[in-house]
C-alpha cells in the first residue's frame, strides 16, 4: 500500500471501550500482541472525561502497532494482525 492510504487507513481508526461477561468471549486463533490491560483501567472507566482519555490511548497504539506490522517475529502473532487489521466484510 502507498503512505497515502496507509495514512487515510490510520485515520479512520476508532476504538471503542464496552464492559463485557468474560463468559461470553469467543476464542480464536488469532492473536495480537498488544497489552490492553496497562492502557486501559477500570476507575477509567467510570468517569466520561477519563473514558475519552483511555480512547484516545488506546487510538496511539492501535496506530503505533498498525504502522510497524512488518516488526512482528512470530508468523502467529503476523497473522493475527493481519487479519485484526482487515476490514470486515459484510
Amino acid at each position: 500500500m502507498s503512505k497515502k492510504k496507509v495514512e487515510k487507513r490510520t485515520k479512520t481508526m476508532k476504538p471503542f471501550i464496552k464492559y463485557i461477561n468474560v463468559r461470553h468471549i469467543f476464542p480464536t486463533r488469532y492473536v495480537v500482541d498488544l497489552d490492553l490491560k496497562k492502557a486501559v483501567d477500570e476507575a477509567d472507566l467510570v468517569d466520561a472525561e477519563r473514558k475519552v482519555d483511555v480512547k484516545k490511548n488506546l487510538k496511539k497504539l492501535f496506530h503505533e502497532r498498525y504502522l510497524n506490522q512488518k516488526d512482528i517475529t512470530s508468523e502467529k502473532k503476523a497473522q493475527g494482525s493481519n487479519y485484526f487489521f482487515q476490514k470486515l466484510r459484510f
